[in-house]
């Protein structure tokens, strides 16, 4: 430990941090944009400084978690709502990894959104995103956890949709909210199951109590589901992926940090915090998610061999990437997990932004209106490059030491899916380095006009706002997979963990090694051949293979089903017809009749008001009599004497 251990308040101003810069653009910063920016990078910039001494303050303590105490909030009936902030090693690395990225983007943006109208609400956008996702990853309890993670949905609903005038924009941002909503109301049941069976929110405690075997077990299968379902949703794995590549309609900074490793790595995350409760979870459970996480990964990585516009193909590879770390999990692997989560949100992140670069040279994503940038954007290119090899596995950047040690946990324990990983690797390779080939290599194809009228301009480099977090980023993608050359990233972040559910060792397996960089570096061959050497054409490949290029073009018709199928003829046919007729029957008679017998009983009533006082006082004294009788009746017992 370089510096004496982080104090607990100096842990919350981390949060508190992007909070206020939320508050202050808002209240007073709306006009004056430029302000507002460097105002949001400096509360960024103090979080990120605080969060490098609560990772200094956590690698001190092995990882294991520092003893900040819980804060009593509110208390109804049986329930006792407290918060707090958890610092170990898992939350060390998420806290440094989302500032980091979070500070990298910021900077980024400034150059990047210069000039748009909504340059202070983009800033004030995402300082209450950062701040939502630190309050994920910080908190101590299920329910403090599950409040920031609706406000993180919430967030990301707002950012997708900031170009809200464009109807693309906001049919995204509504998409996303919806289908994330599926998964969330999963995880909603599993935070209500969980509390009325243990009497706790605690994640800590939770995870004993389910290592210790004093949940039932049909309660944990329902409640790993349901959190299961919450990460399906956030994390886009398979059905609720097909959000992901509409959200693409967000600005490039938005896909940079919310698509690559804050958002999307939630699901995750939520996973590897409650690991504890996965590995108690019966075998079929973990089966389902690791099977689930493998199919994605392969079943993404097919559709970015196809897609053309630049953003989508990262949008399909952080699906497919998600996926492998989904497998990683019920696999048992949580180091390998958290160490590919870790080392992916530098290059996608990186990958994310160099994509901004191209669009801002050429005006478009479309990768065949680019081609030959590799002389023009000389920073972009090598920056773009790196990300693109570690994503792809080679060595020795940071992906190819994340990447085996999931593939090395699937050999270990299900040949199958190290199959499929091993597939994965090869259709990565073949993706990432066939947009390479397309956009920096042959001829420039023109780009595409600006928006809003004139010419393509000529491509050129980037401002030193945007390049220079590539530069950083691209060294996070090249040196930061030797964290774990011997293990110590792996024991550190097991820290988090219950001591009797540590079990990882560093190993190398040449079987693995050899056949992954192997299938990596076909892939690269494969994408030189046809994208670059052109030996077969790209056409006589598509050609070839029959129908199966215009079914995965079309994503495997799952918008179709899930747009037209399901929201289309299930929610406005029957189900709908039969909710409006509710609404209109039921509860507007319900409402309706109200009204009416209301103005017939004040009818009623009108007519008894006549202005003549000595009617008043009639039924006044009428009053006096029935009250005295009434008093008579049921204190004389003239009720029981009545009674039979």
């Amino acid at each position: 430990m370089l510096l004496p251990a982080i104090p607990e308040a100096a842990v919350w101003a981390i949060y508190f941090a992007p909070l206020v810069a939320f508050l202050v653009i808002v209240a007073a910063l709306r006009s004056r944009p430029l302000l507002a920016g460097r105002f949001a990078i400096g509360a960024i910039g103090v979080a990120w400084l605080l969060a490098m001494w609560a990772l200094d303050t956590s690698i001190g303590l092995g990882g294991e978690p520092a003893d900040f105490g819980v804060h009593h909030w509110v208390s109804l009936f049986t329930l006792d709502v407290e918060f707090g902030v958890r610092l170990d090693g898992l939350s060390a690395v998420m806290i440094g990894v989302v500032t980091s990225i979070s500070l990298l983007v910021q900077v980024y943006s400034t150059g990047y959104m210069a000039g748009d109208g909504g340059y202070a609400r983009f800033f004030a956008f995402m300082s209450l995103f950062t701040m939502s996702m630190l309050g994920l990853v910080m908190a101590s309890s299920l329910l403090q956890l599950f409040v920031h993670w609706e406000l993180v949905g919430l967030t990301s609903y707002l950012l997708i949709g900031f170009w809200f005038h464009r109807p693309s924009a906001a049919a995204a941002a509504k998409k996303a909210f919806i289908v994330t909503r599926f998964g969330d109301f999963g995880f909603m049941i599993a935070v209500v199951l969980i509390w009325v069976n243990t009497g706790t929110f605690d994640i800590a405690e939770i995870n004993h109590l389910a290592h210790a075997g004093e949940i039932a077990v049909p309660v944990l299968t329902g409640f790993v589901l349901g959190l299961f379902a919450g990460a399906a949703g956030k994390s886009a794995q398979f059905p609720l992926h097909f959000w992901l590549p509409d959200a693409m309609e967000g600005p490039t900074p938005v896909s940079s940090i919310v698509h690559s490793a804050t958002m999307v790595a939630a699901g995750v995350y939520l996973l590897l915090r409650f690991f504890g409760s996965v590995e108690a979870a019966p075998q079929g459970v973990r089966d389902t998610i690791a099977f689930v996480g493998a199919f994605t990964a392969i079943f993404a990585a097919s559709m970015g061999i196809v897609a053309t516009d630049i953003k989508r193909v990262l949008a399909y590879s952080t699906i497919s990437q998600l996926g492998y770390m989904v497998m990683a999990i019920g696999l048992g692997g949580y180091v390998a997990a958290i160490f590919h989560l870790f080392t992916h949100a530098f290059f996608k992140s990186l990958l994310f932004q160099g994509a901004g670069s191209l669009s801002h040279a050429t005006n478009t994503f479309e990768m065949p209106l680019m081609g030959g940038l590799r002389k023009s954007m000389p920073i972009t290119y090598w920056t773009f490059l790196i990300g693109s090899l570690s994503l792809a596995g080679i060595f020795p950047l940071a992906g190819f030491w994340s990447k085996d040690e999931i593939l090395l946990d699937a050999w270990t324990h299900n040949r199958l899916l190290w199959v499929i990983g091993t597939a994965v690797a090869f259709m990565t390779a073949l993706y990432m380095l066939r947009a390479i080939f397309m956009i920096f290599f042959g001829e420039y194809r023109g780009g595409a006009a600006p928006e809003h009228g004139g010419h393509a301009s000529h491509p050129h480099e980037s401002p030193r706002s945007m390049v220079a977090p590539l530069i950083l980023l691209s060294v996070g993608a090249t040196f930061f997979g030797l964290f774990n050359v011997g293990g110590a990233f792996g024991h550190f972040v097991e820290g988090a963990l219950d001591p009797a559910i540590r079990h990882f060792e560093f190993e190398v397996n040449e079987i693995v090694l050899v056949t992954s960089t192997v299938a990596a570096l076909a892939g690269i061959a494969v994408a030189a051949a046809i994208y670059y050497a052109r030996r077969p054409e790209s056409s006589m490949v598509r050609g070839a293979l029959g129908p199966v290029p215009a079914v995965v073009e079309r994503l495997y018709y799952v918008n179709e089903i899930a747009e037209d199928g399901v929201v289309r003829g299930v929610l406005h046919g029957g189900v709908g017809r039969a909710a409006a007729a509710f609404d209109r029957y039921v509860v507007d008679g319900i409402v309706n009749g109200a009204g009416v017998v209301t103005r017939l009983a004040g009818g009623v009533l009108r007519r008894s008001i006549t202005g003549q006082l000595q009617a008043y006082t009639s039924l006044y004294v009428l009053g006096v009599v029935v009250a005295i009788g009434a008093l008579f009746v049921l204190s004389g017992g003239v009720l029981e004497r009545l009674a039979p």
